[in-house]
């Protein structure tokens, strides 16, 4: 009983010792980097740029803003806080630029001023790298281009569009400079897939917009898919065959007479659809001009029902009888 009292009496006693010299360690180290922060350093700091100021009919035609590195001479409390943020240093196109060939021109001894406002008394700025920036810059331009979509829709067995797939909007306006929107004719939708479609579409899709389209304006970020689905089957019909332009003082005999037709339309139109919506001809001043021994026949469609036809043949003989 007694030497447990002992024990503890004495692990007590070091694990005392033990928090005093951890203390002390830690004063030690404060006082070390509080003297080691108080001492001056010279460092470059690199400022990314914003701008502001930039009239409303230009556009800056870089692709990437360029950065400007400051060298300053202070102590390393101050230099400390720059190591936690990316500072940031707003050209004003107005105040600090002057304009050749199309290009805004910066000068660092126009900006030494706003960089010894933005980091304080304290500092003193040692150089300012580069000493001169460029900023190409274009006029603003309006172009109107058609957007084109790009899909693949795959419609359920029996399944399919009724009319074409239509956008709205079908274009968009392109704001921009002129060098770089004469280089756009057209506006890409990102790829729009669906797959087993037995329904109306009307579905959002985002525009692929091009590489530079951070130095433009785009009326619209996406566009509408809207079609009509319908079931659709099949039909025939036996057509005659017409020849136009047979001279009178001839007399021909071809075949067949009739040809059939296929054609593809929607079930609900299939009713509609008659033997008078087709015609067939065969031109006898074609057949003069190639000196072929038949008629390629021309299949005629007079009805807005009809998605698609075609010929069981593309062939029709003949022979002068008279």
């Amino acid at each position: 009983m007694v030497s447990n009292i002992k024990s503890k009496v004495v692990q007590s006693i070091k694990n005392k010792k033990l928090n005093l010299f951890g203390l002390f360690l830690l004063i030690a180290f404060f006082i070390l980097v509080v003297t080691k922060l108080s001492e001056t350093y010279v460092e470059t700091i690199p400022f990314s740029i914003e701008y502001k100021n930039l009239p409303e009919n230009n556009v800056i035609t870089i692709d990437t803003l360029p950065q400007v590195n400051v060298t300053v001479s202070t102590n390393g409390f101050k230099l400390l806080s720059y190591y936690f943020y990316n500072p940031t240093y707003s050209l004003d196109f107005k105040n600090n630029t002057s304009i050749k060939d199309n290009t805004y021109l910066w000068l660092a001894e126009k900006g030494t001023y706003d960089f010894k406002q933005q980091l304080g008394q304290s500092v003193k700025i040692v150089s300012v790298k580069p000493d001169t920036l460029l900023f190409p810059y274009g006029v603003l331009s309006v172009k109107t281009v058609p957007v084109v979509l790009s899909s693949k829709v795959n419609y359920a067995p029996g399944y399919d569009v009724l009319y074409d797939i239509v956008l709205e909007p079908d274009s968009v306006k392109v704001i921009g400079s002129e060098q770089e929107i004469s280089k756009i004719d057209v506006i890409k939708t990102q790829t729009f897939n669906l797959n087993d479609v037995k329904s109306d579409l009307n579905h959002p899709v985002k525009l692929d917009l091009p590489e530079s389209s951070e130095r433009l304006k785009i009326s619209e970020d996406n566009v509408i898919v809207k079609a009509q689905v319908e079931k659709f089957t099949e039909g025939t019909f036996e057509i005659p065959v017409t020849i136009l332009n047979k001279p009178n003082t001839i007399e021909i005999n071809y075949f067949p007479k009739y040809m059939k037709v296929y054609y593809y339309v929607s079930l609900k139109n299939y009713k509609l659809v008659k033997p008078h919506d087709f015609k067939i001809e065969c031109d006898y001043n074609t057949v003069l001009k190639t000196k072929t021994s038949y008629f390629t026949p021309k299949l005629i469609i007079n009805s807005d029902h009809i998605k698609s036809a075609k010929l069981k043949q593309n062939k029709v003989e003949y022979i002068i009888v008279k």
